[in-house]
C-alpha cells in the first residue's frame, strides 16, 4: 500500500473525530504498525497520547484534544467537568485542558487531560454534540466542586434559564447519587438553598445583583415581583414589599426601537402607581461601584 494511500485511508478514519483516531482501528483498517511508525517519523501523522495519533495536516483544536482524550481513554469514557458546561454550552464555562471521566476501576493518568473516576450509573451519560457527556445533573455537580461559588451559581442559572434542569431535578438527583464525601454534593446542596426554587435569573448581572445583596445583609427580597395594570402583569426583578421598594437590573441600553422603548416606559412607571420606589442596577454600578448602588438602595428602603 503506498504512502498516499496509507494517509487517505487515515483521513477517512479520522474525518469524524476531528483528526485524531486510535492505533488500533488503524490496524483494523489495514494499516501496518510500521506503516504508522514511517507516517510518524515523515511528520504526516503525530502520537499525541499512548496508541492514539493525529494527522498533522488537520489543525488543532480544543475539540481535537477532547477526541483524542476520549479515543485514548476507551469506549466507556465520557466529556465531563468544564469540557461538558462547554458542550452545554454553559455560560462562563471553559475547559484549559479535555475534561473526561472514566470508570473507578480504571488507571488511567495523563497530563494531557483531567482524569476523573465516577459510577456510571451516576453519570447519566447522554450523546452531546455527537459525544458521551454526563448528564447536566452530574455535570453540575463536578462544577459545584471545581468552580469558585460566583461561576457556579452563573453556570447553575443559566442552566435553569435554558429549561436543561430545574432545583427539582437537581435535589433528586442527589437523593438518588449524592454519598459523603463526593466532590460538589455540599456546595451544590448551598447553593440550592440560596437559589429562589421557581424563578432562575435571567442574566449575569441579576446573579451578581444576588449575590451583591446577600453579602450586605440584604436577602429579604423578592424574586419576580408581580405587579399588574390596565390588565397586564409586569414582573420586577427584587422586591422589598414591605418597604415599598423595587431594584431592577438594567443590563441594556435603551431600546431604538420605539415600541420597545414605550414598553419600558411603561413598565416603569406602573412601581410608582403602586406606591413602590424604583432603583436601577446597572452592569457598572454592580461590578465597580457597588457602594454607591447600595447607598441609593439604603435611601430608597429608608425613606
Amino acid at each position: 500500500m503506498s504512502k498516499e494511500s496509507v494517509a487517505r485511508r487515515l483521513s477517512t478514519l479520522s474525518e469524524h473525530s476531528c483528526g485524531v483516531f486510535r492505533g488500533e482501528a488503524a490496524t483494523a483498517s489495514g494499516v501496518t504498525p510500521n506503516q504508522l511508525a514511517r507516517l510518524t517519523k515523515e511528520g504526516v501523522i503525530e502520537r499525541i497520547l499512548p496508541h492514539t495519533y493525529r494527522m498533522v495536516a488537520v489543525q488543532r483544536s480544543p475539540e481535537q484534544q477532547l477526541h483524542a482524550a476520549l479515543l485514548w481513554a476507551g469506549d466507556l469514557a465520557a466529556v465531563a467537568g468544564r469540557s461538558a458546561g462547554e458542550r452545554y454550552r454553559l455560560e462562563g464555562v471553559h475547559a484549559a485542558r479535555p475534561e473526561i471521566v472514566v470508570p473507578s476501576r480504571t488507571r488511567a493518568r495523563t497530563e494531557f487531560a483531567k482524569v476523573y473516576f465516577g459510577e456510571r450509573r451516576a453519570l447519566m451519560i447522554r450523546t452531546v454534540n455527537g459525544l458521551p457527556t454526563t448528564g447536566v445533573e452530574a455535570t453540575l455537580l463536578r462544577l459545584a466542586h471545581v468552580l469558585d461559588d460566583e461561576a457556579f451559581e452563573i453556570a447553575c442559572e443559566d442552566a435553569r434559564r435554558r429549561h436543561l434542569t430545574s432545583i427539582l431535578a437537581l435535589r433528586r438527583y442527589l437523593e438518588r447519587h449524592a454519598r459523603r464525601g463526593r466532590p460538589g454534593v455540599s456546595a451544590l446542596r448551598s447553593m440550592l438553598a440560596a437559589l429562589d426554587p421557581e424563578h432562575p435569573a435571567r442574566s449575569t448581572l441579576e446573579v451578581l445583583t444576588r449575590r451583591l445583596l446577600v453579602a450586605h445583609g440584604l436577602d429579604g427580597f423578592v424574586r419576580e415581583f408581580p405587579l399588574a395594570w390596565n390588565g397586564r402583569t409586569y414582573r420586577y426583578d427584587f422586591a422589598f414589599p414591605t418597604r415599598r421598594t423595587i431594584l431592577e437590573t438594567n443590563g441594556r441600553r435603551w431600546h431604538d426601537d420605539p415600541t420597545d422603548y414605550e414598553r419600558d416606559q411603561e413598565k416603569w412607571s406602573v412601581p410608582g402607581r403602586h406606591g413602590y420606589r424604583m432603583v436601577f442596577a446597572t452592569w457598572d454600578m454592580v461590578t465597580r461601584r457597588p457602594d454607591e448602588l447600595l447607598r441609593d438602595l439604603a435611601a430608597a428602603l429608608a425613606a
